[in-house]
């Protein structure tokens, strides 16, 4: 792992980009892994558990109705605590290191409901929650989407389009999501990575490079068809001809990141 960083009430988008890992307290630490630690560990393992571990209410209606509750009245962090359980370290490890998810018991504190792990004497309540998901979706391009419903019929219609959804994933093969990026950019000219020194690049790098070549490539198909006369530029937002502008402002047309789900 790489030297941890002891960021506190927020976390650093350039430091994340290098690789460094995340210090929300004294005994936890967010890992971010290779493509290398990536591609030992189990592609399909690590992003259903990313996946699931960054998941919102909205994300499970149907599982949340068949166990008694509304999707759109439990709070994200409660949401959580029915959950943590499913994780353990043996699907954690990668990104949490020695934290064990499934030892945490939840207890009362200051009239607050939060998960105490006795043993290491290590707590977690709803902000430590809300860094840990938040940098973990940062860190994966993850853009949670809340569904509220009208009424009670779209509700009903919203959970049985859920229920249909996970049937299909459980029943569909798993493919790659990985391997054709991959592929992609080490057939790329504007990639400066080989396959074995791939390994060593952390996954928000990796993504990074992903999105940035593809804004170079469109900015200069842009920039030649402008020069060529066969593009109306006057229709065209002038920050599209800028290879060097911001990936991450969470519009559809960049993605939404890897999503494997269970």
């Amino acid at each position: 792992m790489s030297d941890v960083v002891n960021v506190i009430n927020d976390f650093d988008e350039l430091l994340m980009y290098f690789g460094d890992d995340y210090r929300i307290s004294e005994n936890i630490i967010i890992h971010q892994p290779t493509i290398g630690e990536i591609v030992l560990w189990g592609e399909k393992k690590y992003f259903s558990m990313i996946t699931t571990l960054c998941s919102i209410p909205s994300d499970m209606k149907s599982f949340l109705f068949d166990n008694g509750i509304d999707y759109e009245t439990i709070s994200d962090f409660d949401f959580f605590l029915f959950m943590y359980k499913g994780f353990s370290k043996s699907e954690t490890s990668i990104i949490f290191g020695d934290l064990e998810l499934e030892k945490f018991e939840p207890c009362k504190l200051k009239d607050e409901i939060v998960l105490f792990w006795k043993e290491k004497d290590i707590t977690i309540d709803e902000s430590i929650y809300q860094k840990m998901i938040n940098y973990i979706r940062q860190m994966h391009n993850i853009v949670p989407k809340i569904e509220k419903a009208a009424n009670a019929y779209t509700k009903n219609f919203l959970i049985e389009e859920d229920r249909k959804k996970y049937s299909e994933i459980k029943n569909t093969d798993f493919t790659s999501v990985m391997k054709p990026l991959i592929s992609s950019m080490l057939n790329s000219s504007g990639f400066k990575y080989k396959k074995n020194e791939l390994r060593e690049v952390g996954i928000v790098e990796f993504m990074d490079s992903v999105k940035r070549i593809s804004v170079i490539m469109s900015t200069d198909a842009l920039l030649k068809g402008m020069y060529s006369g066969m593009i109306d530029t006057s229709k065209i937002n002038k920050n599209e001809f800028n290879w060097m502008r911001e990936l991450n402002d969470n519009s559809p047309s960049r993605g939404e990141g890897i999503a494997v789900s269970k």
